[in-house]
């Protein structure tokens, strides 16, 4: 995980110590049926068969719900149910990993075609206490910004932003399960990181780079790169944010087409500046959006739609390759 994007994790965490304790009362065009005397609670009615009632959350909620949530994750991921579903996201990683030699060189061959070079450079635009904070310097670097801790903090701050100045319990709520997310899906993947131990493709020893199954810690924080690459930190955060606007926002339809297209110009640039091979990507999306569902438990539903948008399993993955007469491809698919 990238320097910058850890610094930032420190300013997003003092930016929800900001939520106040009460709102004076209910804003316009919100529902105060269920409200309490100083306003506690929000209902949004989405449409005529759905309604989202929003508590207003806890300044340290993300913290507190963190250890709750790793153990969900792994209570509803590891059911007799699911097994079916490890399988495939085992085989379809398995499939991709002996395919990952030449989807990379591919990928790199087309980017290099419409002008993508493949850089990964950055530069510093200014300091915070000595630490250095870095932006974009080139169009390959813009697109792979898509996914850097940046972006998360900055939506996860304006959602925090509207929530307070709006009087919104359902952007704070936004906001914190956002952090409640990040937490939780940076966690769980850098555990996996720190254990399979698998070469990124720019500094690969191998086709398709090793594997060292739990490797030396203090190597591994020596030469992250060469063990950092599985799976996906970027992509697993950004399928969490998409899942946790769009779910509670389900209204706007924009939000997971506009969301989905930058993940895949994400993805694509990530392989093409060799941070990541395309078997990096499946359970990354898987875990991305698990942990998103785990925080939108906390939405609470209307009377009538007691189990609306509640469900917590994980998406229908579908990630294979294809041969087209210009080479090699791949194709993502996702069902919900």
């Amino acid at each position: 995980m990238p320097r910058h994007f850890k610094n930032l994790n420190i300013l997003f965490v003092l930016l929800m110590l900001f939520h106040s304790r009460g709102f004076s009362q209910p804003p316009d065009g919100v529902s105060d049926s269920t409200a309490h005397a100083k306003y506690s609670a929000q209902i949004h009615q989405i449409n005529p068969g759905l309604s989202f009632v929003y508590e207003k959350p806890g300044a340290f909620d993300h913290f507190k719900r963190f250890p709750g949530d790793i153990s969900r994750y792994f209570q509803i991921t590891f059911r007799k149910k699911n097994l079916i579903k490890i399988g495939a996201m085992a085989s379809i990683t398995a499939l991709l990993v002996a395919v990952d030699q030449p989807l990379l060189d591919e990928t790199k061959r087309f980017g290099r075609r419409i002008g993508l070079n493949g850089n990964r450079r950055m530069k510093t635009a200014f300091e915070i206490g000595g630490w250095p904070m870095e932006v974009p310097h080139d169009t390959d670097t813009w697109l792979y910004f898509i996914g850097d801790g940046w972006v998360q903090t900055g939506i996860t701050a304006a959602f925090l932003g509207y929530g307070l100045m709006a009087k919104s319990n359902r952007a704070l709520t936004t906001s914190s399960q956002l952090a409640e997310g990040l937490l939780t899906t940076a966690f769980a993947v850098q555990l996996l990181k720190h254990i399979t131990g698998r070469e990124s493709p720019h500094v690969a020893t191998a086709d398709a780079g090793k594997w060292r199954l739990f490797p030396n810690q203090i190597e591994y924080h020596k030469r992250v790169p060469n063990y950092d690459a599985f799976p996906s930190g970027h992509l697993a955060v950004a399928m969490m944010t998409v899942t946790v606007i769009s779910g509670n926002y389900p209204e706007n339809k924009l939000v997971r087409p506009i969301g989905y297209s930058l993940m895949t110009i994400l993805a694509f640039q990530m392989v093409n500046n060799g941070v990541h091979w395309v078997s990096d990507y499946p359970l990354a999306l898987s875990m991305g959006y698990a942990f998103a569902k785990i925080a939108l438990e906390r939405r609470g539903t209307s009377p009538k739609n007691a189990h609306a948008g509640r469900s917590t399993n994980s998406p229908q993955t579908s990630v294979l390759p294809y041969v087209t007469g210009d080479g090699l491809g791949v194709r993502f698919s996702l069902a919900f």
